[in-house]
């Protein structure tokens, strides 16, 4: 890894800190084994989505978020 990667990617993991002290969620655009990913991060512990499940909420969104309105309330 190169100086600039190294830098980049201790810029990342700060920001993920600020944002989950903020009680934001990131959302990071990553590769596991050569497949794209969407990574999590946030006041809860960090999980990645690949594409099958990405589209698997995105069919099903309206579900979800009547789910989440009926447990947890609005977004």
């Amino acid at each position: 890894m190169s100086d600039t990667e190294e830098k980049d990617e201790m810029i990342r993991k700060l920001e993920e800190e600020v944002a989950r002290l903020k009680g934001q969620i990131v959302v990071t655009e990553e590769e596991y084994k050569g497949y794209p990913v969407l990574r999590f991060t946030g006041a809860f512990r960090p999980f990645t989505l690949g594409l099958s499940k990405c589209r698997a909420i995105l069919k099903t969104l309206d579900k979800i978020q009547s789910f989440v309105e009926k447990h947890g309330g609005t977004v």
